[in-house]
């Protein structure tokens, strides 16, 4: 029973004690002032609302049970104080004391005939209903609202401390809280000085790879060297922090960075661009940049909202740097709706592949084929893996997605095998995947359940994935060759793979990145790395791998004319 705006109304029932009481029978006048109050009553029965109303105290709502409503409710803020019935024992409102007594902002709670493990769980007081008269629940409602006041203000100033206290350890810079308060004040401030607030959050490039390829002492070296330039960088009056692992920000106030944007972003990029020197051994570093402009509507977690949605979509965009528009901004909530869509894509069956054919150049026979997966979206059409592959990655479906791919093209190729058609399929690898120690046996299973045989799978990974763990790709990669399987590195030269790592893996083929390849008749350093890649595969790779007939390894090199973009 929903009763909003209950002082108004007469509710019919019976007292705790079963008898017809004046408001005068229940002790002196009221004192308080109830009308800020927004008081929740959760009883099976009316008792506790018929003697809110009988000494004057105003109840809001009145339900039987705790609902998903009266929870949405409460987590906006409707009620201010909550009185429920314990008599039926601490189990019925579990939830609900959890949800508001253990965490800000906290909520006052009033037992009725509970238990003392009512208390434990957070209520403020527990009122045993013979003592129950309008001086006892008035001295409850205040006690319990100053209590709340103070766990909440509490709350509050152990965040600020907590914030005031955190700072980068490496590069000495606010960490994320405390950038995140400081942020706020700063915006507030501009609020009310009418002054404009710029933020721009930068992001450093395939820093993991750069980590793990040189060690993590240079890249801390490397991170402390771009905090510096980046604080030698900013304006004054300027707040400058550190977000994440590679991710930096800058706040100016009373700068406008929405004009002349690409000077400011140039001259930013090319700071970081600088070459860095440590310990003799020189490395270049560049970064994406996402830029946003505060609004007068504009909160600090609404600016930086902004700012990270333009840094996705110059990631997304593949340039250096992006302003924020409201379009950004749709196009990242797609993403996000593409992303819930993505595991009824796997189970629904709107996934589906194409297969571009692998032809030899020696006598033009087709050889084999890659898998391409597309997703036929029931309203968006046909969507390429650029766009939802990542969503996958970032979502948890990659294991489903990747799954579906290797049933589906072992099952085709057992289809062309049984038509006298013997074709290699390769299929893609996610570097998420790459790292799952299930994945073998995924394989596995596949292979065994189509009577496929491995030697025509081949799975394609990239030079990142390997990189970004090497043990663990290793013992992977091992595995599945164990099984037969062949191994592609797919985009060669585009990573920091170096020979070695080529040469302690058991990897069958390379493939040239098309970058290198596209140009390769008109660009003389093009044609030079594909003619030297071309060299080590004929001359140094393969007559070592022929002296060790044991391996069963043999090396090809592919060079990738296709547009991955199409595939």
């Amino acid at each position: 029973m929903n009763t909003r705006g209950l002082a108004s109304q007469q509710p019919s029932g019976h007292d705790p004690a079963g008898i017809n009481r004046s408001a005068e029978a229940y002790g002196p006048a009221l004192k308080l002032n109830y009308s800020k109050l927004r008081l929740l009553v959760l009883e099976p029965s009316d008792h506790i609302l018929n003697f809110c109303h009988d000494v004057n105290i105003p109840v809001a709502t009145h339900e039987s049970n705790y609902s998903k409503a009266i929870a949405k409710d409460i987590a906006a803020g409707v009620y201010n104080c909550i009185i429920i019935d314990g008599a039926k024992g601490d189990c019925e409102y579990t939830e609900i004391l959890a949800e508001v007594s253990n965490k800000p902002p906290f909520l006052p709670v009033i037992v009725i005939d509970g238990s003392l493990s009512f208390l434990r769980a957070g209520a403020s007081e527990n009122i045993a209903s013979k003592d129950l008269s309008a001086e006892r629940l008035e001295t409850a409602l205040f006690n319990s609202d100053r209590l709340c006041k103070l766990n909440n203000r509490t709350a509050i100033l152990e965040m600020e401390l907590s914030a005031f206290i955190e700072e980068d350890p490496l590069t000495a810079l606010p960490g994320r809280s405390k950038f995140r308060v400081r942020m706020a004040k700063a915006i507030e401030k501009a609020h009310n000085a009418k002054k404009s607030v710029s933020l721009i959050i930068l992001d450093l490039n395939s820093f993991k790879e750069l980590n793990e390829s040189r060690g993590h002492d240079f890249g801390d070296e490397v991170l402390k060297t771009v905090a510096k330039r980046l604080f030698k960088f900013a304006p004054y009056n300027s707040i400058v922090g550190r977000l994440g692992d590679d991710e930096f920000a800058l706040l100016a106030v009373d700068q406008d960075f929405s004009t002349g944007t690409e000077n400011i972003a140039a001259r930013l990029m090319n700071e970081i661009r600088k070459p860095y020197v440590i310990d003799g051994q020189k490395t270049d570093v560049s970064a994406t940049i996402g830029m946003a402009q505060l609004d007068d509507h504009d909160t600090a977690d609404g600016l930086l909202h902004k700012s990270i949605s333009a840094l996705y979509a110059a990631k997304r965009d593949k340039t250096p740097y992006t302003v924020y528009t409201h379009e950004d901004d749709l196009e990242r909530r797609q993403q996000l709706r593409l992303a819930q869509d993505l595991p009824d894509a796997v189970t629904d069956n709107q996934l589906l592949l194409n297969y571009q054919p692998i032809v030899r150049s020696c006598d033009k026979e087709v050889i084999g084929v890659e898998a391409l997966v597309r997703w036929m979206h029931p309203q968006l059409g046909l969507l390429f893996p650029d766009s939802f592959i990542p969503l996958a990655e970032g979502s948890g479906s990659i294991d489903a997605l990747t799954e579906w791919v290797l049933e589906e093209g072992i099952r085709q190729g057992s289809c062309w095998i049984a038509a006298g058609k013997r074709l290699s399929v390769s299929v893609n690898i996610s570097a998420l995947i790459l790292h799952n120690p299930a994945f073998p046996d995924m394989v596995a299973k596949q292979l065994e359940k189509a009577g496929f045989p491995a030697e025509l799978l081949k799975l394609e990974i990239t030079e990142s994935a390997i990189i970004s763990d090497v043990n663990r790709a290793t013992e992977i990669v091992t595995r599945l060759h164990e099984m037969g399987v062949c191994l592609s590195i797919d985009d060669f030269g585009t990573g920091y793979t170096s020979l070695a790592y080529l040469r302690r893996l058991p990897v069958d083929e390379i493939k040239i990145d098309k970058s290198f390849v596209l140009n390769m008749i008109h660009v003389a350093d093009d044609e030079v790395i594909v003619r030297t890649l071309l060299d080590l595969a004929a001359c140094q790779w393969l007559p070592k791998v022929w002296k060790t007939p044991k391996s069963g390894r043999f090396w090809r090199l592919s060079i990738a004319m296709s547009r991955k973009a199409t595939s």
